[in-house]
């Protein structure tokens, strides 16, 4: 019985082997570029990860890009709102009559400036 069981088992795996090879042939067509079993040296292995990540990081931006139109638009700003640089920022608050000498945290920043 027990040489029977081991039989079985032996077939068993022999199946499983074929099933995962073929799996295997079917998803290396589905890949764009078949991994190779050759080693690669660190500077090989850096590019492949740094490719990686940027392929991530545009899929990343779409995604953050979407959350940001959405958060915008709850927050009642336009799609087309377009951000000033700072020192435009600046010069439209002072033109407005807002000094920032008159604020406490303006004049911690402005002081630690002037350092």
């Amino acid at each position: 019985m027990e040489k029977e069981t081991l039989e079985t088992i032996t077939q068993r795996l022999d199946r499983l082997e074929k099933t995962v090879a073929e799996l295997n042939q079917k998803l290396s067509s589905v890949v764009e570029k078949p991994v190779s079993d050759v080693p690669m040296g660190p500077e090989a292995r850096a590019k492949m990860r740094g490719a990686e990540a940027l392929r991530n990081n545009k899929k990343d931006a779409h995604i953050a890009e979407e959350v940001m139109d959405r958060l915008f638009e709850k927050m009642g700003i336009p799609p087309d709102f377009e951000l000033k640089p700072l020192k435009e920022v600046r010069k439209s608050m002072v033109e407005s009559g807002i000094r920032p000498e008159d604020n406490e945290f303006s004049r911690a920043i402005i002081a630690e400036r002037e350092k």
